[in-house]
């Protein structure tokens, strides 16, 4: 059964035994007060707003020492950024052992395991970084042993790229630490809110590559 509005669920709830009445009335209330202040929303938009509202408020004081951005755009632009970079920070000291001295050699390591035989502009553009700068990565990854640079069939000019046993084994290594640092940085979520997180965001990123990748083609 698809429950559209407040009136829905009041006639499912009437026809169901006293038991369901006791446990939703409140949670209808609410509904019924989002619904007023928001006629356009939809079940979905309550729920998310209901489970946010469920959350302790944090002073955000309490843990930035810079200005408070004034909007929740910017706020929640900022966060990203600093558990981006936090994240990072544990991934760097975990990875030191395996040779690695950045997260995006990580990331271009990745790659070059699981693309098939990719093209060095093929890594770059996937990381969103500069060809120079990610030519750089390329070749202390190639210098440290861990990929190898091999001829194109079909264009002389070109080079595929193809990760060593060494690299594959290092690789596999820097996954296990970094599963152990996700577990670290995301600990206070379980996996139901990781899974939101994960539906939110995830279309703001495609957009932001696409938009990227048009921008840079002109």
């Amino acid at each position: 059964m698809t429950l559209n509005n407040i009136n829905d669920v009041y006639f499912y709830l009437y026809i169901k035994d006293d038991i369901y009445m006791n446990k939703a009335v409140e949670l209808l209330n609410l509904w019924a007060h989002y619904e007023e202040e928001n006629p356009k929303a939809d079940l979905a938009q309550f729920c998310q707003a209901y489970l946010v509202s469920q959350q302790p408020k944090t002073s955000l004081a309490t843990f930035w020492q810079s200005p408070i951005p004034p909007d929740k755009a910017s706020l929640l632009i900022k966060l990203i950024g600093r558990i981006s970079k936090l994240h990072t920070l544990q991934a760097l000291a975990a990875f030191k052992e395996f040779g690695l001295n950045s997260f995006d050699e990580f990331l271009y390591l990745s790659s070059v395991a699981y693309m098939d035989n990719p093209k060095k502009t093929d890594v770059i553009s996937a990381h969103f970084n500069e060809l120079s700068s990610g030519l750089l990565i390329l070749e202390r990854l190639k210098k440290s042993g861990l990929t190898l640079e091999e001829g194109d069939a079909l264009d002389k000019r070109t080079k595929r790229l193809r990760i060593t046993n060494q690299g594959q084994k290092q690789l596999e290594s820097c996954y296990q630490k970094l599963n152990e640092v996700n577990q670290l940085c995301l600990k206070g979520l379980d996996e139901d809110q990781v899974e939101l997180v994960i539906q939110l965001l995830q279309p703001v990123e495609a957009f932001l590559a696409e938009y990227w990748l048009a921008a840079k083609m002109k």
